[in-house]
């Protein structure tokens, strides 16, 4: 039977390898955007997240994780990503160092701030990032996007709202992290795309 063995053999050389290992972030909504388009505040309004806001850019300098809880007991985990810059691929900002986190979720969430502090244009801001994404990796660029204005707070009467519509052709869905404004049913349009994807 042998259950206290009293003989061995000699031991061989052992192989050894170094091997590098990759800790990437999961989600399955990650926010990408660029600095200060309210990524951060809107993760803090559907989750109990509370990541650093301020009025400056890269408030957010490593990617903060939440919840958003959905009736039913439904719900989805939600990766609020620094903002990204031109360069962002090449390593300029923070952006590169976290573009491979967004490569683990399973929908981005475009967020676009309609009315830029820097007087830029929300269409080429929106292109920026894309650009970006493509740059760094032709996969990444082909996962599903959800486009969201935010600020709309900002544009009382919608124009400008239509005229990104008009120039980008593709669905917006309208918020205001600030106060609140279209981000139930964002929460709940964004569950559902995470579901189908799942299924």
């Amino acid at each position: 039977m042998n259950q206290t063995p009293r003989n061995a053999e000699p031991g061989k050389k052992g192989q050894e390898r170094n091997i590098r290992l990759e800790l990437k972030l999961i989600a399955d909504v990650g926010l990408v955007g660029m600095p200060n388009a309210g990524k951060s505040t809107l993760i803090s309004r559907c989750s109990a997240a509370r990541p650093k806001i301020a009025d400056y850019p890269f408030t957010t300098i490593e990617p903060v994780l939440g919840i958003v809880e959905l009736s039913g007991f439904r719900r989805f985990v939600m990766a609020d990503i620094p903002g990204l810059i031109e360069g962002a691929h090449s390593g300029a900002g923070l952006g590169y160092e976290f573009l491979k986190h967004i490569e683990r979720t399973t929908i981005l969430a475009h967020i676009i701030d309609i009315m830029p502090t820097d007087g830029s244009e929300p269409v080429e801001n929106y292109k920026a990032i894309r650009s970006e994404l493509e740059q760094y990796s032709k996969e990444l660029a082909k996962k599903q996007e959800i486009i969201v204005a935010n600020k709309i707070d900002l544009d009382p009467d919608g124009k400008i709202i239509e005229d990104l519509r008009q120039k980008l052709k593709k669905e917006i869905h309208p918020i205001s992290a600030v106060t609140g404004a279209g981000i139930k049913e964002l929460s709940e349009f964004l569950w559902q795309q995470v579901k189908e994807l799942k299924e």
